[in-house]
Formats: structure tokens, sequence, C-alpha cells
């Protein structure tokens, strides 16, 4: 069975494959609700390690551990790290 996390970061890369996320553009927060793979922002994205991106895609996020750097950067891409920005449901 397949934890909430696990399906998020399958969803990143099957929307980057079906074109829902654009490659070419910095995937952000706002990227991932409008792609479906998120239903809210919340306090922002944290990238994490434990899934795989093989597409060379940059990435805005409110954090990310080394090691999803580094898989990112291996992949071609790069990934922004960006204070969070609070959602409109929290101002």
């Amino acid at each position: 069975m397949l934890s909430r996390l696990d399906e998020v970061k399958a969803q990143v890369q099957t929307a980057l494959d079906a074109g829902n996320l654009d490659k070419k553009q910095p995937v952000d927060a706002a990227a991932l609700v409008a792609a479906g793979v998120i239903s809210k922002a919340r306090d922002g994205v944290r990238v994490l390690a434990n899934g795989a991106i093989k597409d060379k895609v940059e990435i805005h996020a409110a954090g990310a551990s080394k090691a999803a750097v580094a898989a990112i950067e291996k992949a071609g891409g790069k990934i922004v790290i960006a204070a969070a920005q609070p959602s409109a449901e929290q101002e």
C-alpha cells in the first residue's frame, strides 16, 4: 500500500510525463495545485528524496532535503528555496 507521500511523488512525475506540469517552467506550489498534484499549497512545499524525478525541471519550494537537491541536480534540474508564502485561507 502506498503512503500519501509516495502517491504525491508518483503524481509529480506522472504530471510531468502527461504535460500537466511544464518541464520548461518552474514547478512551484501553484503549479502543483493547478496540475491536481496537491489540493492546497498551505505553508509551501518541501521536497524530499523519497521518489524519482527523471526530467530536468526547476522546482521552487519552501525547503528541500540535501538528498532531494542532489537527486534533482543529478537529473539536470535545480531547486530554488524560497520563503513560504501564507495561503489566502490563512490570512
